[in-house]
């Protein structure tokens, strides 16, 4: 029987479905590996779903979150405004429309519990924060920038953390056979 190719979607329900029926994530990932030909990518898929009681738990920690990036992301068109208002020149608004697409970016894949999403967001935060420093001049927005950064960073390493302990595409743990090991 010839192997074929996994879709996302299909795979996605296959895995959440067999959860709910009692099945550990080993057990799954034999299921799809037979029929399936790219056992990395469907490794990297089951690490990076969460499961129902995860999502459930660190729910409220994942709304403060989302909360945080729209927050930011509101600060950042409120900015664009004004500058673009003390400038004169009514061309920067256009402004408004591009600079908040990553906080965009980050609310979409986070309200999904996209896993790798929480990496590069704490990246991103972290990024931020290096570059307020060289903003100094004005402790507000220092102080402002420093305190969002550092809880979008904080939180979104720590929901990756305990949501997706296993998620770690660069080392993923093989057995003797050549098969991923999903503990």
């Amino acid at each position: 029987m010839p192997k074929k190719s996994l879709t996302k979607k299909a795979a996605t329900q296959f895995i959440n479905d067999n959860r709910a029926n009692g099945k550990t994530d080993q057990e799954i990932y034999a299921e799809l590996a037979q029929p399936y030909y790219d056992k990395k990518a469907i490794a990297l898929l089951i690490t990076s779903i969460s499961t129902k009681d995860d999502k459930a738990k660190y729910k409220v920690y994942n709304y403060i979150l989302l909360g945080l990036l729209v927050l930011t992301a509101l600060l950042k068109v409120l900015a664009v405004q004004v500058m673009s208002l003390q400038e004169g020149q009514l061309w920067a608004l256009l402004l408004v429309f591009i600079v908040p697409i990553l906080n965009i970016y980050f609310i979409y894949e986070i309200s999904r519990y996209n896993a790798p999403a929480y990496r590069l967001c704490g990246i991103m935060s972290i990024l931020g924060i290096t570059q307020s420093l060289s903003n100094i001049q004005n402790p507000t927005d220092f102080f402002l920038t420093l305190v969002l950064c550092g809880a979008i960073s904080g939180l979104s390493f720590y929901i990756d953390s305990v949501m997706f302990p296993n998620y770690s595409p660069r080392n993923l743990k093989k057995d003797s056979n050549g098969d991923y090991i999903m503990s």
